[in-house]
């Protein structure tokens, strides 16, 4: 980590802000299993990268191997920035169920990474344009038990994705809808910015984050949590009222 990194992630630390762990060095999209949706709609290319490098890749899926990975980076957390993750997503939501293994095993019960639409990549020149909303039919749409007992907390959308802010009035709109639709299934919300995003069109990203805003300040009793407040309050447990579908091969 540079001091540059160091200096600005205290910084946000100490304004307030979450720090979660996001895998060790994401040096590529496979840290922690192979590539699953909607990295593989965002990048098709995934799937036959991976494909190309499976004989490499698979050695890397084992419960001690992954461990270690998480431990490393649990470690670097610690010493640089005095966080004690509680929460993993790992890079590109790429999972195995060694992953899960291993987050038992150091103590992280809770994890995010599926997605309950993929509509925010539909304006991708491969996805066709439909904005309209649109949600997976195979997942929970609220916090769900999941391989190991750990606590899958799907997200919700992404709205800031590159190219959005070229369809901004639409993407807004998109939010509203989801957020007034989840509301009737979960008492838990996640949504995503990835930073490239976000750096992509400041404009959009800051009028995106204010229409969220004055639209969950409208519906009574909703507010904004981090994740480790949520974890550590027993809200993200509590709301695990179902299992989650055993969908992973690895």
């Amino acid at each position: 980590m540079t001091a540059e990194w160091k200096e600005a992630l205290i910084a946000a630390r100490d304004a307030g802000h979450d720090l979660q762990l996001h895998g060790l060095t994401h040096a590529d999209c496979y840290e922690f299993g192979p590539p699953a949706w909607p990295a593989v709609s965002i990048l098709p290319s995934l799937q036959s990268s991976f494909d190309e490098r499976r004989e490499e890749l698979m050695p890397r899926y084992t419960v001690d191997n992954l461990r270690g990975w998480i431990e490393e980076g649990m470690e670097i957390f610690a010493t640089d920035l005095g966080v004690e993750p509680t929460v993993f997503r790992a890079p590109c939501g790429a999972i195995s169920k060694a992953m899960f293994s291993a987050l038992r095993e150091v103590g992280i019960g809770y994890h995010t990474c599926m997605y309950i639409s993929g509509s925010g990549y539909a304006h991708l020149p491969h996805n066709g344009g439909d904005l309209s909303q649109k949600w997976v039919d195979n997942i929970p749409y609220r916090p769900f038990q999941w391989y190991e007992d750990i606590v899958e907390v799907p997200i919700l959308n992404e709205y800031t994705w590159r190219g959005s802010g070229e369809r901004s009035d639409e993407f807004v709109d998109l939010a509203r809808q989801d957020l007034d639709r989840i509301g009737e299934h979960s008492p838990v919300v996640v949504m995503l910015m990835h930073t490239h995003g976000i750096a992509d069109d400041y404009e959009h990203t800051f009028r995106m984050i204010d229409a969220v805003s004055e639209h969950v300040g409208r519906k009574p009793g909703a507010s904004f949590a981090t994740m480790a407040e949520l974890a550590e309050s027993g809200a993200l447990a509590e709301a695990a009222t179902m299992e989650g579908p055993d969908i992973l091969e690895v």
